[in-house]
């Protein structure tokens, strides 16, 4: 199978976002937003696509993933990153909450009920001890069309990463998976992660089963 990867354009913006909610079902079988959506009338895709085109996406930007195309040229995968050193680490902010409700048209009443159930999760401000991370280039959203799993093709997006990641200067690349996924564990693992956080369920009021932080050292040339 031949495989390419490319950086993603405006137009793989549904796509994105398609693979941005796969990404996050496995272990808990929901997404991060899905809870907070709930009465609003936005699907959680719907959503990802719209932090997207409102540049409100925090943990990556549109610019900022990479896709993997299939012998088709078609999209078959994503990955996103984001930077350590941002000083709110939340999936999205209050400013890129603004634009995001702003577009979706959402009256008052349904964005402050958003909000509200949005921060009682991620708090009020982005600094809480279980959105550090070690590493300082983060991936994130990572995600394989369902046909074309089992055949290693997670990795070329890492490796892509990895090389962006050196060529800015960054020293470490790093990468979150959730508690209990051995499956990204160990493969991150064969690429040279090695896991220096864990938080469990007590960090997320026992709403989540906690997450683990691998990072990857970059050898010096």
């Amino acid at each position: 199978m031949s495989i390419s990867v490319r950086p993603a354009v405006v137009s793989d913006h549904r796509f994105l976002a398609e693979m941005m909610y796969e990404s996050m079902l496995p272990v808990v079988g929901h997404g991060m937003f899905d809870a907070a959506l709930e009465g609003t009338g936005v699907d959680p895709v719907s959503f990802h696509e719209a932090l997207l085109l409102n540049e409100a996406s925090n943990w990556g930007q549109l610019d900022s993933f990479f896709i993997l195309e299939d012998d088709d040229g078609a999209p078959g995968g994503v990955m996103g990153a984001y930077f350590a050193n941002q000083p709110d680490l939340r999936p999205l902010t209050a400013e890129g909450f603004e634009r995001v409700a702003a577009n979706l048209n959402w009256s008052k009443e349904t964005a402050q009920g958003f909000w509200r159930k949005y921060v009682s999760f991620f708090g009020f401000f982005g600094t809480a001890p279980q959105l550090q991370h070690p590493g300082e280039y983060l991936l994130e959203f990572g995600a394989v069309r369902a046909d074309l799993r089992g055949r290693l093709l997670y990795r070329h997006m890492v490796k892509a990463h990895i090389e962006r990641a050196k060529a800015r200067g960054y020293k470490s690349v790093g990468s979150t998976g959730v508690a209990g996924n051995l499956v990204v564990e160990r493969a991150m693992g064969r690429l040279g992660f090695e896991v220096r956080a864990r938080f469990g369920p007590e960090y997320y009021r026992g709403l989540f089963p906690g997450m683990v932080r691998l990072v990857y050292d970059i050898p010096e040339d």
